[in-house]
């Protein structure tokens, strides 16, 4: 076959879209003709389109030197460099093309982009300009322009993104600009419209699909918004968007293996995605592949060393691993970052007191560097005086901001620490038909052992948190957000009193009994067989038995009944305790 007549079958299996066929052919011309700049040209370009810019650009740049005058050989040139996110070389690549004509508009539409890319948006305004001067119908550069808008004025940009739509209505790139905005300024009506109208115009578009999965999303419509996102994944593998959000569905799913394999690609498509690592280490750290989690972990923090979550979440795997120096040290670094990030400070102050069992000096060093960093931080000053043994005034404040963040995840944390206090009040009381008032009645553990068809209960706790949890389990006649202490001295109508496990977060406890005088009381303690009350390693107030007995009977209680109990394991041992009965 002649030289001509394969070139000819080669172009028309290139335009058929039979790329593998046309490449074979091309380069056997290139084994006669090694520097044939068309033929260089084509196979770029099908390089270009099978996502292999590198080989790409190398091929453009052997066109390039064969035929230097060739403009759409510098423009191919610039393309790939865009694609390959090298934008300071296709700035230069899409100026080269200007210089051979300055009338090519795409250019010009090309490098309002890239400008965009690097935060330089006066001169895409610029480069726009330049575009629709060439054509004042040229649609991508008006809606480029439009949208470049919003990085000075977003509702500026809204605006005429919308005028625009009377003209260009069947652009999808308009919709897909108004989707991104509209989704921003939270208009989820015509964030749904402009979205629908994108996929409507373009069928094919895997980025139409991701933002109909994020608006899923916002509706809570996981199972929709999966939908979308696996469509979105059959139309591109590539898509970064998609296989995150599908991963991190999945993750929340516990379908570990169909997570995985999306956290995996996505860093196989970019190495440095921080999401990426970040999410694939949680669900890692919930599979339970600690040590996998751990290194996924470091390599977020590497990727982004200011990120204070992270650190956050790397401690957490550290302090289950018992490296409390370690996880401190994280802690305190994330708190330098982003001291308003209230789970660090709790985090801290768990972690620093199990550090104190092992290293009460480094603890209470640490302890105090806190303290210095933040003098107004209440876990701060809890724990300083926690270490040092001394008792915590503002303890009111602290318990509140405490079970107010542990409110969500608090009935889980119970279950794994073998939680029991429920079940022994509950079999203590018994079925006393009475009106009983719950004194820090959390999630409601208390209440649902409690509740028959004969009594009342009341639930009183310093978290709103808590007792919007609690009101979900529909065993309360009524939940007062209140201290304990208020409560008793404003309040008379029940005939028992219940403190489950709340005699830790009570530094006054001789006030608290003397006003139960008269009524039925029923609590548990956590014991000590030091002074009549002392500090534990986790902050919370200890009490002596006999201490207890001496303030009940005190306080006209003649009947006491009183059984040892675990409380519930902590750092792997027993808590344990004692459950008082008095009458």
């Amino acid at each position: 076959m002649s030289y001509e007549a394969l070139f000819q079958n080669a172009l028309s299996l290139h335009e058929a879209g039979r790329l593998d066929e046309a490449e074979c052919m091309y380069r056997q011309i290139l084994e006669t003709a090694p520097e044939h700049p068309v033929v260089l040209n084509l196979l770029g370009l099908i390089a270009q389109n099978k996502g292999l810019q590198d080989e790409a650009v190398s091929l453009f740049l052997r066109a390039i030197s064969e035929n230097p005058q060739e403009v759409s050989y510098r423009y191919n040139l610039a393309f790939s460099y865009k694609l390959l996110k090298r934008y300071r070389e296709a700035l230069e690549a899409f100026t080269s093309v200007l210089k051979l004509n300055p009338n090519i508009k795409e250019a010009h539409n090309e490098i309002g982009l890239i400008y965009q890319h690097l935060g330089e948006y006066e001169k895409a305004k610029q480069s726009f300009g330049y575009a629709i001067q060439l054509d004042d119908k040229y649609a991508d550069a008006k809606i480029n322009n439009a949208m470049n808008m919003r990085y000075f004025n977003t509702i500026c940009a809204i605006e005429e993104l919308e005028k625009l739509s009377t003209l260009y209505k069947n652009e999808a790139l308009l919709w897909y600009y108004l989707t991104q905005l509209y989704f921003e300024q939270k208009n989820w009506p015509k964030a749904w419209s402009a979205a629908a109208k994108t996929k409507e115009l373009a069928p094919a578009s895997d980025e139409a699909r991701v933002w109909l999965g994020e608006l899923s999303l916002q509706e809570g419509e996981q199972e929709n918004a999966k939908i979308y996102f696996a469509k979105a994944e059959l139309i591109n593998p590539d898509n970064q968007t998609a296989l995150l959000r599908l991963a991190d569905i999945y993750s929340r799913e516990n379908n570990f293996d169909e997570a995985e394999k999306r956290y995996k690609r996505l860093v196989e498509l970019d190495t440095k995605n921080f999401a990426a690592h970040q999410n694939y280490a949680e669900m890692l750290y919930r599979a339970k592949r600690t040590t996998e989690a751990l290194e996924e972990y470091r390599k977020a923090v590497v990727i982004n060393p200011q990120a204070a979550e992270i650190s956050n979440n790397l401690a957490l795997v550290l302090k289950d691993l018992s490296e409390y120096k370690e996880a401190a040290n994280l802690l305190l670094n994330a708190y330098r970052l982003n001291p308003k990030f209230e789970e660090i400070s709790i985090n801290l102050f768990e972690t620093l007191n199990l550090l104190a069992l092992k290293d009460s000096e480094k603890a209470l060093k640490t302890a105090t560097l806190w303290l210095e960093l933040d003098n107004a931080n209440i876990f701060a000053q809890k724990l300083n005086a926690t270490l040092q043994g001394e008792y915590f005034e503002n303890n009111h404040l602290f318990n509140e901001k405490l079970f107010d963040h542990f409110a969500d995840n608090y009935e889980l944390v119970m279950q794994n620490l073998g939680y029991s206090v429920a079940l022994a009040v509950g079999r203590i009381v018994g079925n006393e038909p009475t009106n009983i008032v719950d004194l820090g009645c959390g999630t409601g553990l208390l209440g649902m052992a409690l509740k028959t068809a004969q009594n009342k209960i009341i639930g009183v706790d310093i978290s709103q948190k808590m007792l919007d949890k609690a009101a979900d389990k529909n065993v309360y006649d009524r939940l007062i957000k209140d201290d304990i202490a208020h409560f008793l001295e404003h309040h008379d109508d029940f005939d028992m009193a219940i403190m489950g496990d709340v005699c830790g977060y009570i530094s006054n406890i001789e006030y608290i009994i003397a006003l139960l005088k008269n009524k039925k009381v029923v609590l548990t303690i956590e014991t000590t067989t030091q002074d009549n009350v002392s500090i534990g390693p986790s902050g919370r107030y200890r009490h002596n038995p006999e201490y207890i007995e001496k303030l009940l009977r005190e306080n006209g209680f003649k009947v006491i009944f009183k059984e040892d109990i675990v409380l519930r394991k902590e750092a792997g041992e027993d808590v344990k305790g004692i459950i008082f009965r008095g009458e």
